[in-house]
């Protein structure tokens, strides 16, 4: 059976530089295959392919990351269903770097098996902070959509879909902190809970959450502030056309003006 390893070096920063060095160090001198993965977030977005590459060669696989949740979620975004073969995961956001060796020691015993390290590098000028959707939980209600001033998700055929993860404004959990599922997860969410990707949701807790987020985000008027947030929305989309329209027509002129 081939096993693999696939290390994220999540630039998130709730990881020290301590425990990333010996986590890779370890995986290193032990001469396990492994893909070390610069941010699984925005290789999930930039290098689709070249994941689904790493895992289609996998019978087993152990993912060092974040919470199982968000990763595959993550995953699936990625366009790989992790249920397709054996895969186990350690949490080292919140797993001793101890722990985390142990765990792959024991994940690697057996028949031996060496390897040289592949690097997966995603954007570095991007902090890939966006957010993937539980559709086990997410029913179709739209309130993210609504509230989104930029774009990041869209309604398909009955179904949210974030469509533009580039556009999603860096630490805004906000559309996740009022969802009334609990269905929005974004992995790089610095406070534990469902919204970072944890899979213990106490449905009750987050609920009554929720309501003193709604209320705080968007006022006693939920479907007035929703609606207000939608034509400001329209109008943000509008300039933006509208700037890009003047921006080609000066570089036209200009080349005009060379021309002559």
């Amino acid at each position: 059976m081939k096993k693999k390893l696939i290390f994220c070096k999540c630039q998130a920063g709730w990881m020290s530089s301590e425990s990333l060095s010996g986590i890779e160090a370890h995986l290193n001198a032990r001469h396990y295959p492994f893909v070390q993965v610069s941010d699984l977030c925005s290789c999930a977005v930039s290098r689709k392919s070249e994941l689904q590459q790493v895992f289609g060669s996998t019978d087993e696989a152990l993912i060092i990351a974040c919470y199982p949740r968000a990763i595959k979620l993550l995953l699936q975004n990625a366009g790989i269903d992790p249920e397709l073969f054996k895969t186990s995961y350690l949490n080292a956001r919140e797993t001793s770097t101890g722990d985390v060796l142990a765990g792959v020691d024991a994940f690697m015993t057996g028949e031996p098996q060496t390897g040289d390290m592949i690097q997966l590098q995603g954007d570095p000028e991007w902090p890939a902070w966006y957010p993937v959707i539980d559709y086990n939980r997410c029913n179709t209600c739209g309130q993210c959509a609504d509230f989104c001033l930029f774009g990041v998700y869209e309604i398909q055929e009955d179904k949210v879909v974030v469509v533009h993860p580039h556009g999603c404004k860096n630490n805004c959990p906000a559309c996740g902190r009022i969802c009334p599922q609990t269905a929005i997860v974004f992995p790089k969410y610095e406070k534990a809970g469902a919204i970072a990707g944890d899979h213990a949701i106490d449905d009750v807790a987050e609920q009554q959450r929720q309501q003193e987020d709604i209320t705080s985000i968007l006022g006693s008027n939920i479907y007035q502030a929703l609606e207000m947030r939608k034509l400001k929305r329209r109008s943000i989309i509008r300039s933006t056309a509208m700037q890009k329209a003047l921006d080609e027509r000066e570089k036209a002129l200009n080349e005009q003006n060379l021309n002559k």
